[in-house]
Formats: structure tokens, sequence, C-alpha cells
């Protein structure tokens, strides 16, 4: 009588490398004639033993595997296989003559991810190693395409980081410091410090509507278009002006991004500035901290902006004007509470005594501690002029 054909499952497995391991003759006989011509490679090993030195040599996809062995049993051969770190992700099908729900419980709780019943059907065998393999195959495919998307991401915001400042320069009195994390990997938010003619400084604070690639392109525009002004950038009002202008394509759309910008002498400490929805800036004065009160206009990239107000700050010897994004103030903890603006008040007032980057590190750790291990869902943006 003819052999019958392997019944071909709808979703086929690649060729894989499978694991038969029993200690019975007659059974590994009737498992490898039942994986014959199903074109995988078939590996056979007689003890469990021989069957943890062949898996770590070999590292098959799949193994069948026995569980009542003399000396090491399917249990102590799993056990050993998945504390493996290099044979953790091996598929592992039990095949066992004991039908007790709990030697089933038992086993998949060491990481089997199946159990058949002795005595074995070829048809559920064939079954079964096709699924688990084709799931298997599929888990590999989307871990692969997952790295290879993290691996252009992480370089996606390493070129992000690139178009940020290098290093902030001290000019005249005043010092910088900053501190920027994404999200994730690529976010929109935007600083930038630019010497300017006399002794002055621009300082240039932007945040883009929502974060991920699209806030990242839009991010990487603005600064383009900031370091394209036709003029020196010395006026707050119509360096806005100019960089919405260069998103009228957007208008409409939306998208939005907040902005600030400030000109600041490094003589005199004078401050011309002009906000467009941002939040203002936070003046740390001693141990006090109050926002800067100014006249604003609505954020860039909705529609003309023929008016944008310009005010005017004189700061004095020892003060610091902290410019933020709202990342930092909606950061939420496991009970979906914000930070909040008050919050960071307190933690600029308490640590107002300390360095630059002290300050600046003193608020993250504020922040991170709110936080208690939630991650950020927002970019998350400090820029600190010290005066």
């Amino acid at each position: 009588m003819a052999r019958q054909p392997k019944p071909t499952p709808r979703h086929a497995p690649k060729p894989s490398t499978i694991l038969v391991v029993d200690d019975s003759p007659v059974n590994l006989h009737v498992l490898v004639r039942t994986m014959d011509g199903t074109g995988h490679r078939v590996l056979v090993a007689t003890s469990g033993k021989a069957a943890i030195e062949i898996a770590e040599r070999a590292r098959p996809d799949l193994i069948l595997l026995d569980v009542m062995m003399p000396d090491v049993d399917g249990f102590e051969v799993c056990r050993a296989i998945k504390e493996n770190p290099a044979t953790k992700d091996i598929v592992i099908i039990f095949l066992s003559a004991l039908g007790e729900v709990a030697d089933k419980v038992a086993g998949l709780e060491m990481g089997a991810s199946d159990y058949i019943t002795k005595p074995i059907q070829a048809d559920e065998v064939l079954a079964r190693v096709a699924t688990h393999l084709v799931q298997q195959q599929l888990e590999r495919e989307v871990r692969f395409s997952r790295d290879s998307l993290d691996r252009e991401l992480s370089s996606a915001a390493e070129m992000q980081r690139m178009i940020l400042p290098p290093a902030l320069p001290g000019i005249g009195v005043l010092t910088f410091a900053a501190y920027y994390q994404t999200s994730r990997y690529v976010g929109g938010d935007y600083y930038d410090v630019v010497s300017l003619p006399g002794e002055q400084c621009g300082v240039l604070i932007a945040d883009v509507s929502g974060h991920g690639a699209t806030s990242a392109i839009i991010m990487a525009m603005i600064r383009a278009a900031f370091h394209a002004c036709p003029m020196p950038p010395v006026d707050p009002p119509t360096v806005l002006r100019h960089i919405n202008e260069q998103f009228r394509f957007l208008w409409g759309s939306p998208l939005l991004a907040t902005a600030f910008y400030a000109v600041i002498d490094g003589r005199t400490r004078q401050m011309s500035l002009a906000c467009a929805g941002h939040l203002p800036p936070l003046l740390v004065r001693g141990g006090t901290v109050e926002p800067l009160v100014f006249d604003g206009t609505m954020p860039l990239l909705l529609r003309e902006l023929p008016h944008i107000p310009r005010s005017q700050q004189v700061l004095q010897p020892g003060d610091r004007v902290l410019f933020y994004t709202d990342g930092i103030t909606e950061r939420e903890n496991a009970a979906e509470e914000m930070y909040e603006f008050s919050r960071l008040c307190e933690a600029l007032s308490r640590s107002h005594a300390l360095s630059a980057d002290g300050l600046l590190q003193a608020v993250i750790k504020d922040v991170d501690e709110f936080a208690a291990g939630e991650e950020p869902h927002d970019d998350q943006t400090l820029l600190l002029v010290s005066a």
C-alpha cells in the first residue's frame, strides 16, 4: 500500500531544524518517520543529557521532547534549555503518556509551548509542529523588523541631535545650560542659541505639536528657516514672522508649533522678546520664581501673523531664566497626574543656589521621581540662561 502524502498546512513553515528526543528506539523511529518528507532537518537524541548538548551545539528551532526518560527527564531538559540565553527561544513540545493536568501545567510553566499525549497521532504532531514553527518564524520577522526600525530611529535621533547646538556659547556675562530628551527616539522640541553682533545672543525654543517622525521633520525645517533668516535675527517679532512664512503650505493643517525668541544683550542684560503661543519662561531671582509677563500671539504654522508683540525685560546680575517645553509640566505618573507648573517652580526655588547644570539636573531628578518610572509621552527640553 502506498504511503499517504503528508498533509500540507494552510500556512506552511519554512524548512527548520527539529530535534526529536526519546529514550525509546521505537518512538524515535515513529517520530522521524512522521517528520519525513516535511522538508525539515531532523536531529535525534536518546537521552536528556544528549538533548541538552545537541541543543547547545545545533540550536534547533523546535524540540519534540519526551517527558519520561531515565537520569535526566524532559522537565529537567526543558529547564536547562530555557535557562540558557543561547537556547531559551527554542520551541519545546512535550510528548508524554502522562495525562494529568498538573503535569501539563508544570511543563507549560517551565516554558514549553505545547503538550502532545501519547500514543501520538501523526497528523496531530505535524499540525502542532507547523503551527508553532509558523508562529516562531512570524515572531522572528516581527523582531527583525522592529530591530531594524529601532536602528533607523536611533540613527535619526543621532542626526537630530546633531542639528542642536553642539556647544552653548558664553556671551558677555551670559552663560547657558540645556537638557534635551525626546519621548522615544525623535521629537519635535528645538532650542538654539546664536551669537549676534554687539555681544548679543538670540535664544530660540520651539515645540511642534505631537512627537515622532512628523514633528521631527518640522523641527528640522524650523531650524533651517531660523538659520536662513535673510537679515541678522536681532528683532524677535520679525524672526518669528519669517519662520511662520516658510510654512505657508501647512497653514490650515492640524500641525502647529509654539515658539519663543529672545535677543539678550550680554553687556546690559537687556532682553527683547516675542512669543507665539509658547509657555512663558520662568525668571529665577534668588529663591523667587515667577513667569515673565508679556503679550504674545497664536502659535506658528496656523495662519499669517501680521502683528507679533515685542516686549522688553531687564535682567539683574545673578538672575536666571528657564525656557522649557510642556513635556516637563505635563509629565505624568501612574495615576495620570501631571507634574504641573507649581511643582516646577518649587523645584527651581529649592535648587536656585546650585550651578546651572546642577539646577537642571535637580529639576529633572524631581520630574523623574514624580513620574516614578512612567515613560514620558512628550519631549522634554530645558534651556537655562544665567545672567
